[in-house]
């Protein structure tokens, strides 16, 4: 089991339309995920650490940014990219680390 690190795919914690994920986040991410099923482990997956993108946290909730009104969709969006990125082979996702 581990966990995607949402800046080190989204930097800013978000893309503007057409950019891309941050290609090093993917390539690392792969070559994980690789290691693991090439040695026969099934990757287990968590989302959310309370990880999010120093950009992110920042505003307008310091300390706080799940309140912010576009957590929900920042949060679909990186979602949306770990599973378009890695959902070729990860099958077993958490939404949440240890929620609280």
């Amino acid at each position: 089991r581990f966990s995607i690190m949402w800046s080190r795919l989204m930097p800013n914690g978000m893309l503007k339309p057409g950019e891309k994920p941050n290609a090093e986040g993917v390539k690392f991410y792969n070559n994980l995920i690789n290691a693991l099923l090439q040695r026969g482990i099934t990757p287990w997956v968590s989302i959310w650490h309370n990880d999010l993108p120093f950009a992110l946290a920042l505003h307008p909730n310091p300390g706080n940014a799940v309140l912010r009104s576009d957590f929900p969709q920042l949060f679909t969006d990186f979602a949306r990219v770990c599973f378009e990125e890695f959902g070729d082979r990860v099958k077993h996702w958490f939404t949440f680390n240890e929620p609280m």
